[in-house]
């Protein structure tokens, strides 16, 4: 199976290569609101990235203040603004108003938007900021409250992926949104969407396969169809013990499965797949896989 996914990996590397360096251009071009074809890149913009990326949100903030000083026209700064206050707010109060924080990161996404107000990522910031005080369960009710952190989240996200309905992040934080509403079909569609729109950029396409595939194996409950998405996502990081874990607890559970229904060689030949693949076989998933797996050796050995 690996070789044939090596080779099937250096197949696609050959005929989408090109490809997905445009591909990977195009959605850095969106997120820094500027070309970044050729060396077209705005290093400012690029440097204030690098200190977001790495959690230096003091020293991107400083940054981000000598951008705007130059141009207060630069969305995309005020976009980061917006990110480096949000992850600084720590674990939110739904009960209380915004903190001094959550109010700077709104009132930077809102600028960065009044700026530009195609900007999707910053509407999937103001869907995050909202979407943090939804309770992680199905929703019901009223939902006319314009003010409501449920109604400000969703509508945040449904114009994210209405402006830009290919930006991989977009239908992803919208699908995790979904899910945590119990909104499992259209939380689907979203996880879907962004794994296709990543489909050629080996940058971010395992993580949204990933995304997809525990999506299918958790409240889809559509084991097979999870490891196609596993093993897409293998494909592009072969050594990732993360995948190779998930893949483990789904070949795991069919296995059980088949098992509970004396289905023998069906389970014992997904127990062997599982137990041969659990990167640690001391998690008790895979020692559960493994309990199992003797207990049928037993059965059929009489």
């Amino acid at each position: 199976m690996r070789s044939f996914q090596a080779l099937l990996l250096a197949m696609l590397c050959c005929c989408l290569g090109s490809l997905a360096c445009d591909r990977v251009n195009e959605l850095k071009d969106r997120l820094l609101g500027s070309s970044t074809s050729g060396n077209d890149v705005d290093p400012e913009l690029e440097a204030i990235r690098s200190l977001y990326e790495s959690g230096d949100y003091e020293g991107a903030l400083q940054r981000i203040a000598s951008a705007t000083d130059s141009d207060p026209n630069l969305a995309v700064a005020y976009y980061y603004r917006g990110l480096c206050y949000l992850a600084k707010t720590g674990e939110p109060d739904a009960s209380a108003p915004l903190s001094p924080d959550e109010e700077s990161s709104l009132e930077a996404f809102r600028r960065a938007l009044s700026i530009n107000p195609r900007h999707a990522p910053s509407n999937v910031g103001v869907g995050d900021l909202y979407a943090r005080r939804v309770p992680a369960k199905p929703r019901r009710g009223n939902t006319e409250n314009p003010d409501d952190p449920y109604v400000v989240a969703l509508e945040a996200y449904q114009q994210a992926v209405t402006i830009d309905p290919t930006l991989p992040e977009a239908q992803h934080r919208f699908g995790l949104f979904l899910e945590r509403t119990g909104q499992l079909a259209e939380a689907e569609q979203a996880y879907r969407a962004a794994a296709d729109a990543a489909a050629v950029v080996p940058e971010t396409a395992p993580d949204h396969y990933l995304a997809y595939g525990k999506f299918l194996a958790g409240p889809a409950d559509r084991l097979d169809e999870a490891l196609d998405q596993f093993e897409l996502a293998q494909m592009f990081r072969q050594d990732d013990l993360s995948i190779q874990q998930e893949m483990a607890m789904v070949h795991a559970r069919i296995g059980l499965r088949h098992f509970e229904k004396q289905e023998y060689m069906l389970a014992q030949s997904e127990l062997e797949d599982a137990v041969g693949m659990f990167p640690d076989p001391n998690i008790p998933e895979a020692q559960k896989a493994t309990d199992a797996l003797n207990q049928l050796r037993s059965i059929r050995r009489r």
